[in-house]
């Protein structure tokens, strides 16, 4: 088939009513982000890769779109914006009054799966605050998500929290290598708990059996109080079995959201509405920017996106 006639695989034209709604959702929540006093910034559509490897982790860009330009620096297409905004507040905005609240809209690009019909070209809606201690400015974040949602005329949705010490401490504890962190990541993203089971077995074989089943349950666990002690029941280090009281007594926790934002620690939340999932809209990657996230200062640093 032509190249002229062929759409290729993962993106999408919209047009007519699809492309009125999209604005429509764009402008309702940047609006909504122009309330709270956070900033628009424009973002350049491709970097460096190392700066997302590092931002990211390897095993994650390596799925984003990459050429080399005429100079032999290796780049790729954005595969995510919070990187971008990381290192433009590092390197930039240092003089700058904290906290610094900043949002964005604009596309990504990540090569997630290799089937037909999945999409590789996302849209992403985002808020990062950078500099404010305290609970305050968690919240902040909850709220600003749930004006969103609301102006957006979504009734039905949930916030999920959860921690990724959950999955770092697990992961530590069993002294998994980086390739099997990857892999135990997917697995819990997925909410495979058979596989991960069969998986536990293979590079676990020191966990006892009681422990690892119930580790597999919590792939299937949502809920409140009553989740957290479930899961207190099955963590393996002492870290994270401490982690649920402390951090996510006031919300509802799922298991499966711990393994997401694993370049950052701290809270995290996501958010579902309408029977489908809006991904990690205002607050998926939520903490303190440590580990492979790119060169902050010291100071916490909350935001997230949603990718549409």
């Amino acid at each position: 088939m032509s190249s002229l006639t062929k759409i290729p695989a993962g993106v999408q034209y919209f047009f007519d009513d699809e492309a009125k709604l999209r604005r429509f959702v764009e402008r309702r929540v940047m609006d909504v982000f122009d309330g709270w006093s956070y900033d628009e910034i424009i973002l350049p559509m491709f970097d460096y890769h190392d700066l997302f490897a590092r931002g990211m982790g390897a095993e994650q860009a390596g799925r984003t779109y990459r050429f080399v330009d005429r100079d032999g620096a290796l780049l790729a297409l954005r595969p995510e914006l919070t990187s971008l905004v990381a290192r433009t507040v590092a390197t930039r905005f240092v003089r700058r009054e904290r906290p610094v609240r900043l949002c964005y809209s604009g596309e990504v690009f990540r090569y997630d799966e290799p089937t037909e019909r999945a999409a590789r070209e996302f849209h992403q809606l985002g808020i990062e605050q950078i500099g404010e201690a305290g609970t305050a400015a968690d919240i902040e974040m909850l709220l600003v998500a749930a004006e969103a949602l609301a102006a957006l005329g979504v009734e039905d949705y949930r916030i999920a929290l959860s921690h990724v010490d959950f999955f770092n401490g697990v992961a530590t504890f069993l002294e998994l290598s980086a390739a099997d962190r990857a892999v135990l990541r997917e697995l819990i993203d997925h909410r495979n708990s058979h596989s991960l089971d069969e998986f536990l077995q293979l590079r676990a074989p020191q966990m006892e059996e009681e422990r690892r089943r119930g580790f597999c349950r919590l792939t299937q666990t949502a809920g409140k109080e009553d989740a957290l002690e479930r899961a207190r029941a099955v963590l393996l280090e002492e870290g994270s079995a401490e982690t649920p009281h402390r951090q996510l007594e006031p919300g509802e926790v799922d298991g499966t959201e711990r393994a997401r934002a694993h370049a950052h620690v701290g809270v995290e939340h996501g958010l579902e509405g309408g029977g489908k999932a809006l991904g990690d809209l205002l607050g998926g990657e939520f903490g303190r920017a440590r580990g492979g996230a790119p060169p902050q200062e010291e100071g916490l640093h909350r935001g997230g996106t949603t990718d549409g």
